[in-house]
C-alpha cells in the first residue's frame, strides 16, 4: 500500500501546534502508513505560506493537505487546493470571523461534534480522529489522557477556563498552567514541549514541573501588575477601549484589564508586531480586528497586526524628548553665562566699570 503524506499547516500558539500533533501523538496506532511534516505560522499568514510552499518542489510528493486553527482567505487558496489535492484536503478551524468562509466549502471543513460546546482547533481534531479506524485501538487510559489535555486546551484557547460558570476549579487551573508553560518556551522549543505533555499525560507533566508552575505564576503577577498601571483609556470609533502595551501574558493582561474596568467595552494589547483584543460582550472584537487589523478571531476575543511599529515610535519619542530637554537646557546655560553688566542699568554699569577701574 502506498504511503500517505500529509502537509500540516497551523497556527504557531498552543491550539494551533496541540491540533497537529495530536495527530502525530495517535501516528504510531491510527496512521502507520502516513507521514506527516508540520509548518506552524502566525495570523493571517496562511495563503502567503501555502502559496510559498505549492512553489517548491516538495509540495509534489504530498497527497493530501490539512490546515488547522486557521481559514484561508483567499478563493486562490481554496481553488489551489481543489485542482491540487482534490478532495484530500481539509480545514480544522473555529475562528468565528472566518466562518462564512469556511460554509463555501462545508465538504472540506470539520464541525464540533457537539455544536453547544466552544471548540478549538484541537477539540475539532479530536472529535474527527472519533470518526476514524483504528480510534478504538487506542488504549482507553491513552484515550482519557489524550481527551483531557484536548480539553485544557480548548478551554483555554475558547477563553472557557474564565467563562464557563461549571467548569471545575481543578481544570481551570490546569488549563490555564498548561498555556503557562506553553510560552515559557521559545517558539523553535513548543512542538518538543507539546509533544512531551502529549506523550507523558498531564498529570504527570504537571507533577514533573511544579516548581516552575509556581515560579510563573508568581512571575505572571507581578507582570501583570506593573503593565496595567500603564494603561490608557481612550474612545475609538465610538466605543471605549483600555490600551495597554505587553509583549507577554496578552490575554492574561487584557482579560485582567476588562475585570478592571467595567466602563470600558473592549481590551486592546498593543505588542510590538500585533494587538490583542478582548471585550465584554459589548464591542464584536472579532469583526473590528478584521475591518482595522487584518486580523480576526471571536466576538470576544481577536488580534490583528500591526502596521506601525510601537517600539519605534517610543524611541523616537524618547530621542525628540530628549533633543528638546537639552535643546532648553543649552539656552539656559547660556543665559546664565551673560555678564552681569548685561543685566545691569546703562548708569550702574557706568559707576562700577569706574570703581572696578580705579583699583586696578
Amino acid at each position: 500500500m502506498a504511503k500517505r503524506t500529509i502537509k500540516l499547516f497551523s497556527h504557531n500558539d498552543l491550539d494551533g501546534f496541540g491540533a497537529p500533533l495530536l495527530l502525530k501523538a495517535v501516528q504510531p496506532t491510527m496512521f502507520d502508513d502516513t507521514d506527516f511534516d508540520m509548518t506552524n505560522c502566525g495570523a493571517g499568514r496562511i495563503d502567503d505560506e501555502f502559496a510559498r510552499w505549492m512553489r517548491t518542489p516538495e509540495a509534489s510528493r504530498f497527497t493530501d493537505v490539512y490546515i488547522m486553527d486557521m481559514t484561508p482567505d483567499s478563493d486562490y487558496t481554496f481553488q489551489q487546493l481543489n485542482d491540487n489535492f482534490a478532495n484530500h484536503w481539509l480545514v480544522f478551524d473555529h475562528h468565528e470571523s472566518e466562518e462564512a468562509q469556511r460554509n463555501k466549502y462545508a465538504a472540506n471543513s470539520i464541525t464540533p461534534a457537539n455544536p453547544d460546546v466552544n471548540p478549538s482547533a484541537a477539540s475539532l481534531v479530536w472529535d474527527w480522529l472519533q470518526t476514524q479506524p483504528h480510534f478504538t485501538d487506542l488504549s482507553e487510559q491513552r484515550r482519557r489522557d489524550l481527551a483531557y489535555l484536548v480539553e485544557l486546551i480548548r478551554a483555554y484557547d475558547t477563553w472557557d477556563w474564565q467563562n464557563d460558570p461549571d467548569m471545575a476549579e481543578t481544570e481551570r487551573r490546569a488549563a490555564d498552567d498548561l498555556d503557562q508553560l506553553f510560552w515559557f518556551y521559545p517558539l523553535q522549543d513548543s512542538a518538543s514541549f507539546v509533544e512531551g505533555v502529549l506523550a507523558a499525560g498531564w498529570d504527570q507533566y504537571r507533577q514533573d514541573n511544579q516548581l516552575l508552575i509556581h515560579t510563573l505564576n508568581e512571575r505572571r503577577a507581578k507582570y501583570l501588575k506593573s503593565h496595567l498601571k500603564d494603561m490608557l483609556k481612550t474612545k475609538i470609533a465610538g466605543h471605549q477601549f483600555g490600551v495597554v502595551y505587553a509583549d507577554d501574558y496578552k490575554s492574561e493582561i487584557a482579560h485582567e484589564l476588562l475585570e478592571q474596568n467595567p466602563d470600558i467595552d473592549a481590551a486592546l494589547v498593543v505588542s510590538p508586531v500585533s494587538v490583542s483584543l478582548r471585550s465584554n460582550g459589548k464591542l464584536d472584537v472579532a469583526k473590528f480586528a478584521e475591518q482595522y487589523f487584518n486580523g480576526g478571531g471571536h466576538a470576544d476575543a481577536a488580534g490583528g497586526r500591526l502596521t506601525v511599529n510601537p517600539v519605534k515610535v517610543g524611541e523616537q519619542a524618547v530621542i525628540d524628548d530628549l533633543t528638546q530637554t537639552v535643546k532648553n537646557r543649552q539656552e539656559e546655560d547660556h543665559q546664565e553665562e551673560s555678564t552681569l553688566a548685561d543685566n545691569l542699568d546703562p548708569e550702574v554699569a557706568a559707576k562700577m566699570a569706574a570703581l572696578f577701574g580705579k583699583n586696578k
